[in-house]
């Protein structure tokens, strides 16, 4: 079967389209009815489905020209309207020379259904319409089709005064709340200020808890040999081989253990009390100090770590805070490896320079970062540990000090060749150099 569908709405027109393609028709559109006058003069369809209002011409106009040309009027023609649904305008419709009227909207199948239903009982009638034309000059069709669409267009005038009064009042509505914006957004303002007190405390409890993680790990091995030494002064003592000599050597291995557990926690609070002042600092050593807080940490778990300096940065700003960012992303590098659990976990920094700025790189070799998170890594709050792991303000305070603090720019990406040519993630830190001549090493003022 060939139909021609004329519709102005493109949605209705493309699901007219599935139905009947569905069903083995060939389908043809027009947009209007002008466009549909011209294909049924050249394609000769089985039937027409006509949407009744459409500019330039109408689903009226176009039926009265059909059944005008002895070529196409024995085309039988379906009016598919959600306008025109009233007893007279079926009736003008019939009248007309329709074949039927099917409003719309109407499922898929019942259309088809309904469509198969008027061409079988056309050809029942031997291919005749089964409501003749009203003949071309005849008055009362002009008549009853300016009544209406004169109809239609004082609903249409009603329904464009209801939306013109919605509009007013939604006017109203708006000038309402923009008299409260000010207020709003100061409170706003207020409110994200307290938030960013809290997180600013939450990242500080949290540097303080790996603060204490990281000293366990540091004073592990030296308690274990401390115990080891204890242990032989007893049994040297209860077999009645102790020597003076032995005594004081034990005695003497115990305070230069002891003495490195007490520079280990001067180190670490030396570490984490703030910068008051900005100053010049080198990049090389603030790194190595970050990393030394973490070595024994890393080796306990298998993961290498290197760090290859390219240039010897200077720059201006604040050097704990700085360590402490640094800190943050080898801990989560080595969470991210401990999850992966790769072959041969390794984090790897390196330092280098590119134009007036300094650039330290932390890659691992974890399997990167899954891309729908990526652009979520340095938002407040978002975390992808449990609750009691995390707070997901570590990196959010890292942006905040090496942006906002440091006049530096801090950015994360996957990489395909990562470390070892193993897909892994690589945060870049850039700093702005510091000018030459401060390279004597005084704080800035």
């Amino acid at each position: 079967m060939n139909v021609l569908i004329v519709e102005d709405n493109a949605d209705v027109r493309k699901l007219l389209l599935y139905t009947f393609e569905h069903h083995n028709c060939t389908v043809t559109e027009a947009q209007d009815g002008q466009e549909g006058l011209e294909l049924a003069a050249l394609h000769k369809p089985d039937v027409i489905i006509s949407d009744a209002l459409m500019p330039r011409m109408d689903g009226f106009q176009l039926l009265r020209a059909l059944k005008a040309d002895p070529a196409l009027q024995s085309i039988p023609f379906i009016f598919y309207s959600s306008t025109y649904t009233g007893v007279e305008e079926e009736k003008l419709i019939l009248s007309l020379g329709a074949e039927a009227f099917v409003a719309k909207p109407t499922e898929p199948e019942e259309l088809w259904q309904k469509t198969c239903a008027i061409m079988d009982a056309w050809q029942v009638r031997q291919r005749k319409p089964a409501h003749p034309a009203i003949d071309e000059s005849d008055e009362q069709y002009l008549r009853e089709y300016s009544r209406i669409v004169a109809s239609k267009l004082e609903e249409k005038v009603k329904e464009l005064e209801v939306a013109l009064a919605l509009r007013i009042q939604a006017e109203d509505e708006l000038r309402c709340l923009n008299a409260k914006l000010e207020q709003r957004v100061a409170r706003e303002v207020e409110q994200n200020r307290e938030k960013d007190r809290i997180m600013a405390h939450q990242s500080r409890l949290a540097a303080m808890g790996e603060m204490l993680s990281n000293i366990a790990h540091q004073w592990r091995q030296p308690l274990n040999n401390i115990s080891l030494i204890v242990q032989n002064l007893q049994v040297e003592y209860e077999m009645d081989v102790l020597t003076r000599d032995s005594c004081r050597e034990y005695v003497s291995e115990c305070m230069e253990i002891l003495a490195y557990m007490s520079r280990t926690i001067n180190t670490f609070s030396t570490f984490y009390q703030p910068d008051r002042v900005r100053q010049l600092f080198e990049l090389y050593p603030a790194i190595a100090d970050a990393l030394s807080l973490v070595r024994e940490d890393l080796e306990s778990h298998g993961i290498a770590y290197g760090i290859v300096n390219e240039y010897d940065s200077c720059v201006n700003g604040f050097r704990n805070e700085f360590s402490q960012v640094l800190l943050n992303i080898i801990v989560n590098a080595k969470e991210a490896l401990l999850m992966r659990q790769p072959p041969a976990p390794k984090v790897s920094i390196v330092c280098s320079q590119e134009g007036a700025s300094a650039v330290v790189t932390v890659s691992d070799n974890g399997g990167g970062i899954p891309p729908e998170i990526l652009d979520k890594i340095f938002d407040p709050y978002f975390t992808t540990k449990f609750m009691s792991q995390g707070t997901g303000v570590g990196l959010y305070m890292s942006k905040m000090i090496i942006e906002k603090h440091m006049g530096g720019r801090i950015s994360i990406a996957n990489r395909a060749d990562g470390v070892d040519g193993v897909d892994g993630a690589e945060v870049t830190i850039e700093l702005p150099l510091a000018p030459p001549a401060a390279s004597d090493g005084r704080a800035a003022v």
